[in-house]
């Protein structure tokens, strides 16, 4: 098997990682506040880790300093993307939020050419817009119920969005960039979850959150179940950044949302979810993946 289609196969296996934790988020939380999930999905992830990197990797921080983009990518993923995307959401809902916060695999394409001096054949760029289309598309189905009239908020409220698929986008340049250091996998995603968790609770403690931090015993068996699935979605996609440019791996990592749409339908029974953008969606993105595939390598 070719690096690349390895790195084909790793980023899109993290993508269904990803989605297995969103869907049992939303399968067994209730209650709970989604800042409740963030912080105890991130402190599973944190656990999980780095019991994981020191019984296979062992003690590696002689140097702390080779590990410095991984705590950066952190700070803006998933920490300031996930905090600028619940509030866009909470401002716009969910199918204006998740549709712009999508747009990341863009962000990390221009950064990646700009600043890696990464590559793609024209092929190869078609099949990444295909899948940045296709995931937008699918990700805008489902929470129209709770959508925003554009008419009835402020213009600056779409910045919520815009600033999160940034942060996502940014993140990935750091994490490419310090996993081409010869840094292992697990460790790397470790960094990166435990920098995410830090200021995450800096953040809740400073806000008085740390009181809405609730859930039942049921939440918090599924809590574990998605922090166990999170913590697999970033060593994925860290060995498929071992394997091929980020040009190739950024919009083959962002079609979770195609996995959480068919989970939706097999798991929750969601009703009329195979609408015509739905399908549109899905087509674009399985044949974006299948270009990226054959004509990604410049």
């Amino acid at each position: 098997m070719s690096s690349e289609l390895i790195a084909v196969t790793l980023a899109l296996s993290s993508a269904l990682m990803f989605a297995f934790t969103f869907t049992l988020v939303r399968v067994g939380v209730k209650t709970a506040s989604s800042e409740t999930a963030l912080w105890v999905t991130l402190a599973i992830n944190v656990v999980f880790l780095w019991g994981w990197s020191l019984v296979g990797y062992g003690w590696q921080f002689g140097d702390w300093w080779q590990w410095r983009y991984f705590f950066i990518a952190g700070i803006f993923a998933p920490l300031l993307g996930r905090l600028f995307q619940f509030l866009g959401m909470a401002k716009l809902g969910s199918n204006i939020t998740t549709p712009l916060t999508l747009t990341h695999p863009v962000v990390t394409l221009v950064l990646a050419m700009a600043f890696l001096g990464e590559t793609l054949t024209l092929l190869g760029l078609f099949g990444a817009v295909l899948v940045i289309i296709g995931s937008v598309f699918v990700g805008s189905q489902g929470g129209k119920n709770q959508t925003a009239s554009l008419k009835a908020v402020p213009k600056s409220y779409l910045l919520l969005p815009m600033v999160a698929s940034l942060s996502y986008g940014i993140s990935m340049v750091f994490r490419k960039i310090g996993i081409d250091i010869g840094t292992d996998a697990v460790t790397a995603a470790a960094v990166t979850t435990t920098s995410s968790w830090l200021f995450a609770s800096i953040y809740t403690g400073v806000s008085s959150g740390f009181r809405k931090i609730r859930c039942t015993t049921n939440e918090f068996g599924f809590f574990i179940l998605a922090g166990i699935f999170s913590s697999l979605g970033p060593v994925l996609l860290y060995f498929s950044l071992q394997y091929a440019d980020l040009v190739i791996v950024a919009p083959l990592a962002s079609t979770t949302p195609l996995f959480v749409l068919l989970m939706s339908y097999l798991f929750l029974r969601a009703d009329e979810i195979f609408t015509t953008k739905v399908v549109m969606g899905t087509i674009a993105t399985v044949l974006g993946v299948m270009m990226v595939t054959m004509y990604g390598i410049a």
